[in-house]
């Protein structure tokens, strides 16, 4: 099993030609072609191994950011289109949607550094033991439909035939309660002294620990933990009690307090957080945050223990179910984009038939299509001309030069000053600012999940290690059926978010150490890691890897969630200016993606594909 999964490695699917033509060193993963199947090459979501930011699709753009530009100078202009788009990711694809809905006649380009469509709308497929199971590698699910969708985001999804509702019962919301499973905590024994798994046995699967209903199960849970009386007693106080460590401040004093201060300083002024209780509760902002207490203000962790008594003074957003999810993520969104842009590509017409519709890739960048996708292109260079823009990428090791109207640059922020020579010193400050989160979503499929059924877990939260791990959300729709018996085959997910807790770094600066571990981070270094952490977790059932795993993807992606601003690093008024100033458009050539709306969310990107298309077709 090792070896066959470490081979991929460097492979995972790539034209490796491709990087060395373009004068990239990638020898290594050329000794490894063999890995990949003929397969896996013609269907991407297929590929496993190493995904996300996979070997081939990062390198030119580290090229032209080290100073080594490509030569444009002799490359041919041989085609000509309407509106070019840069990033094949969600914004992207709503960009062409956006205006092809404007002007139906156009013809659009949109070109993409991957291997697939979707950008970080990853979709994982596996075939484990006759069954087919999808995994999502990337952005998770529609999130807040009803209060954080506006018309804009919704109207696409109205478009798409897309019904969140039709969730409320794909989501098998009973799945949880029916098989007695609830949320655990593994402490790892080289954090916490010993290995031990904690099931929590009160409230509901979708509650966290923070919100007990029940005092003697709280206390009994928490009489489990490796800690010490201190900080098992002071972890009771935080969680069961109404205890305000901020009496007679006002609204706008507690806001100034929570947003000034990280959680872990928080804890520490105001409740003399024991280390213990700092220890087990640091990576509790991993999943939304993709860093630590230290690095996120006490006003976005309401939710967690200590601050109960401000929940009950602070109004908050109403929080709807987190049940708004495709099988594959919102990589389904995605791919209902682009069988709306090149009819014919997949059969269906619904949000259902969507799941498992089969996509031929041959059929994504053809002449005689209005909409083409070009994939492993990386652009190079974009530029105003007389009668509308120029882009330069790099496919095959070739550079080529296509010409068109407009624009819409749906790539990393951070990318933009290399590609763009028009944007000004003050635009390339303002776009190098947006700095994203580094962070690795990782699918294991197991050919059955009866050791989660044993121990009675559907969530392991492992504050001491490297991955959170949970059963995958109980999703069925069409002819796709989430495994609903423990003797089935199954997709787990885990993640893992490369922090560099409490060493003085703020939010951008651990982003910036966690990518430089993730570029160096093997997938054969991943593999162990899964492999010791899960047998570690599941050690009290008959869980064997070598017999239990079928295939791992490690969707690295050390450009991950936008930079979202916040008042312990960013002020208000700063930041505003520095957003407007980085998403100003270039005569023809707009800029969209969720760094344009400075948030991590999917509705965040639609909305910034439409404001984009609206500046160049007003």
């Amino acid at each position: 099993m090792t070896t066959g999964i470490t081979r991929r490695d460097f492979m995972n699917g790539i034209a490796i030609a491709v990087a060395g033509a373009a004068g990239l060193d990638l020898s290594a993963a050329a000794a490894d072609s063999t890995a990949a199947t003929a397969g896996s090459l013609l269907y991407p979501p297929s590929r496993d191994g190493l995904r996300g930011s996979h070997v081939g699709s990062f390198e030119a753009a580290h090229r032209l950011r080290d100073g080594s530009p490509f030569d444009i100078s002799q490359a041919a202009l041989t085609e000509n289109y309407d509106l070019v788009v840069v990033g094949a990711g969600i914004s992207g694809l709503a960009a062409a949607h956006f205006y092809r809905q404007r002007r139906p006649q156009a013809r659009v380009l949109i070109v993409d550094t991957n291997d697939d469509f979707g950008g970080h709308a990853k979709r994982n497929e596996f075939e484990v033991d006759g069954q087919i199971l999808l995994g999502y590698g990337g952005t998770q699910s529609i999130d807040g439909p009803a209060h954080k969708w506006d018309a804009v985001a919704k109207g696409l999804l109205k478009d798409l035939g897309i019904d969140v509702n039709r969730f409320k019962t794909a989501f098998d919301q009973d799945f949880y309660a029916r098989w007695n499973l609830s949320q655990s905590v593994f402490f790892k024994k080289e954090v916490f002294g010993i290995d031990r798994l904690v099931r929590r046995s009160f409230g509901v699967w979708s509650e966290l620990d923070e919100n007990p209903h029940d005092s003697a199960a709280l206390q009994a849970y928490l009489d489990q933990f490796p800690l010490g009386q201190r900080a098992r007693s002071q972890l009771f106080e935080m969680m069961w009690s109404d205890r305000d460590v901020l009496p007679g401040k006002t609204v706008q004093q507690r806001l100034s307090v929570l947003e000034h201060l990280s959680y872990r300083d928080f804890l520490k002024q105001y409740w003399d957080a024991d280390d213990e209780v700092l220890k087990f509760l640091q990576t509790r902002t991993h999943e939304l945050w993709a860093v630590g207490i230290d690095a996120v203000p006490a006003s976005e962790t309401l939710t967690l223990p200590g601050l109960k008594a401000q929940r009950k003074v602070l109004e908050q957003e109403p929080e709807e179910p987190y049940i708004y999810h495709f099988p594959d993520g919102n990589a389904s969104i995605a791919r209902m984009l682009v069988r709306r842009l090149i009819p014919g590509i997949a059969p269906g017409n619904s949000m259902e038939d969507i799941v498992l519709a089969q996509f031929d890739y041959a059929q994504i960048d053809r002449p005689e299509q209005a909409v083409r996708i070009r994939l492993n292109s990386t652009a190079v260079d974009v530029r105003n001309v007389h009668q509308g823009v120029e882009v330069a990428y790099v496919k095959d090791g070739t550079v080529a030069r296509v010409a068109a109207r407009h624009c819409v640059l749906a790539c990393y922020h951070a990318m933009i000053p290399y590609i763009a020579s028009e944007t000004s010193a003050e635009q390339r400050t303002a776009l190098h600012d947006n700095v994203r989160a580094p962070l690795v979503y990782v699918n294991v499929a197991v050919r059955n999940w009866q050791p989660w059924h044993k121990l009675g877990v559907a969530y392991i939260d492992n504050p001491g290690g490297t991955f959170s791990a949970a059963l995958d959300f109980p999703v069925s729709l069409d002819g796709y059926h989430f495994t609903a018996e423990p003797s089935k085959p199954a997709c787990l997910h885990l993640m893992h978010t490369p922090a560099a807790p409490n060493q003085g770094l703020n939010m951008r600066e651990q982003y910036r150490a966690g990518r430089t571990r993730l570029y160096t981070t093997s997938f054969a270094d991943f593999e162990r890691e899964i492999r010791d952490e899960l047998g570690r977790m599941l050690a009290a059932t008959d869980f064997d890897f070598e017999r239990d795993v079928a295939a791992i993807t490690v969707n690295r992606w050390p450009h991950g969630y936008a930079y979202t601003p916040t008042p312990l690093y960013d002020d208000p008024v700063r930041q505003a200016r520095i957003a407007k100033d980085a998403r100003r458009p270039l005569g023809s050539i707009a800029i969209a993606n969720s760094d344009s709306g400075w948030d991590a969310y999917t509705h965040v990107a639609i909305d910034q594909a439409h404001r984009a298309v609206r500046e160049l077709t007003a």
